[in-house]
């Protein structure tokens, strides 16, 4: 279902939480789509002369997880991408034999990436991309 809400007038915003979730169902946003189509909706809730307390709790759910998606994206551009690979393998309860097998490769390739011996290729770092829902950056 598509978020967009037309910019020009103000749209007409449904008052119940239960229909504000038929926009866009409030959960862990994983990329930037998914935080410009929240943050569209918290635009127009924001603004809104008289919001329903459903609106007003939809508007705050969404916030809390714009919040937790950015303070994510800052922990990740702080780190080394092999740090990141780390962090993430640690979040996700991965082992390297795991990350080997994420990669399609030969189980000791995970534990030479991780102790520094090898590097990631540009293949390795398009799949952990799209698996981990970061983008590519955060690996180099």
């Amino acid at each position: 279902m598509s978020t967009k809400i037309k910019s020009g007038k103000a749209p007409h915003l449904p008052k119940t939480y239960r229909e504000l979730c038929g926009l866009l169902m409030p959960r862990k946003i994983r990329d930037d789509a998914e935080l410009e189509a929240a943050q569209e909706i918290m635009d127009v809730l924001a603004v809104l002369p008289a919001r329903t307390p459903d609106q007003t709790d939809y508007l705050e759910t969404l916030a809390d997880l714009v919040e937790a998606y950015e303070e994510q994206s800052v922990k990740l551009s702080k780190r080394s991408g092999l740090e990141t690979l780390k962090f993430l393998l640690t979040e996700n309860n991965l082992t390297a034999s795991d990350l080997s097998r994420l990669l399609g490769t030969d189980i000791s390739l995970g534990y030479r990436i991780l102790d520094g011996e090898r590097n990631l290729t540009t293949k390795h770092i398009k799949k952990l991309a799209l698996h981990f829902h970061v983008g590519p950056e955060v690996f180099l």
